[in-house]
């Protein structure tokens, strides 16, 4: 059974005029439902000068519904093109070669910017052959399970100009995997930590929760990776601090069954509340006293920074990427992974001194503006992008 043209409509697009300034530049991401790779690259293409770039932006997936659709609404809302590949299994992969070949032969790209696995892989075969200055992919985390990835993204990398790592941490990782030490750049995610002021706190009454509670908050997707199941069963010695105290889960994913029913077995079990996938986040750590991730493995948290820049304290094990963005002061923030009881313990330090959390929350929003402030990541893309036009540098 093969893909209809009714599933891939067709998709006409100008060429590109001769002599044009701006750079046709393609994004092609795996999907756009908000996540952080996928905020991260709404970010950069919505920041972009179109003077100097033209983007499309290329998700594999289908369009996502309401209320899922905010970051494709960001994108069209600033006139920048959006296509959707409809691919949704891996069944579909050789249909999905050709319809993005035929798309990317149409736009005809000086560069192709890709992020997550599958956009990396598809973006580098179906660009085969044609005419591409810059070939780019983002890498988003150390990938400790799916170790096929790995391989297959070594096995591509000659079709690769640069793998551009999300954390110091990650760029280890590749070169530890057999990656092209010559082909990794390091560019850290960014945010704008002015966009918090446009937010107010959650009112935790909406919630079924007290309007005064102390919440501890999870943000993150329900998977093994992210240590829920060892987080809620060491949560008791930490919520018997107060019954105001609360573990807030925000986030979806194929345990949260399961890790309902855990939380329904343990003592102060009231005390636990899980609120499922949210547009935003921002009001949640607004609301909260500290952000709390447990993972096993990361690339760089794009929630810890959210919370960094809403001056949140962070509780968060040692993995990849969580040290380079808290800076000085991890050693208060991070634990090595497994270690529940210190895990515990930096929670309860935070709950039982206000003021060591304000001081720490307050370091945290200020390392952000000044090390992860959204344009610098914006101008280090653009640099690297840039490398491949010499004679655009100095414009």
């Amino acid at each position: 059974m093969s893909l209809s043209e009714k599933t891939f409509p067709k998709i006409a697009i100008s060429p590109a005029p001769p002599n044009s300034r701006p750079i046709r530049i393609a994004f092609c991401i795996t999907e756009l439902e908000p996540g952080g790779a996928e905020k991260n690259l709404v970010e950069l293409v919505t920041r972009l000068d179109k003077a100097e770039f033209d983007p499309l932006v290329v998700s594999l997936g289908s369009e996502p519904p309401p209320p899922r659709s905010k970051l494709v609404e960001k994108l069209r809302g600033r006139d920048i093109r959006v296509e959707f590949l409809g691919a949704n299994h891996n069944w579909q992969f050789p249909w999905l070669l050709l319809r993005l070949r035929r798309l990317l032969t149409q736009f005809r790209p000086a560069i192709i910017q890709s992020m997550l696995f599958h956009a990396n892989v598809a973006s580098r075969l179906a660009a085969l052959g044609l005419e591409v200055r810059g070939r780019f992919a983002g890498v988003r985390v150390a990938e400790r399970r799916n170790r096929w990835h790995l391989w297959l993204e070594r096995l591509t990398s000659p079709l690769v100009d640069s793998f551009v790592c999300v954390s110091d941490d990650v760029a280890r990782f590749l070169k530890a995997a057999g990656f092209p030490p010559g082909k990794l750049t390091v560019i850290a995610n960014g945010v704008d930590p002015e966009l918090v002021g446009a937010y107010s706190p959650v009112d935790w009454r909406q919630f079924a929760l007290p309007s005064d509670a102390r919440v501890v908050l999870f943000v993150g997707r329900l998977d093994p990776q992210k240590a829920v199941p060892e987080l809620l069963a060491n949560a008791p010695r930490w919520l018997a601090h107060s019954p105001q105290v609360h573990l807030v889960l925000v986030g979806d994913g194929p345990l949260r069954k399961h890790l309902e029913q855990q939380a329904s077995k343990l003592d102060r079990s009231g005390q636990v509340r899980f609120l499922g996938w949210q547009s935003e986040v921002i009001p949640f750590l607004l609301a909260s006293q500290m952000l709390v991730l447990p993972s096993r493995w990361e690339g760089m948290p794009n929630v810890v920074l959210e919370a960094m820049a809403a001056a949140r304290p962070v509780v968060a094990t040692r993995v990849e990427g969580v040290c380079e963005l808290l800076g000085p002061l991890a050693d208060q923030q991070t634990v090595t992974p497994e270690n529940w009881q210190d895990f515990g313990d930096k929670i309860l330090a935070f709950l039982s001194h206000p003021s060591l959390a304000q001081q720490v929350a307050q370091a945290n929003r200020e390392r952000v503006i000044q090390h992860f402030h959204v344009e610098q990541m914006v101008a280090k893309y653009r640099e690297l992008w840039l490398s491949k036009f010499p004679d655009k540098q100095q414009a």
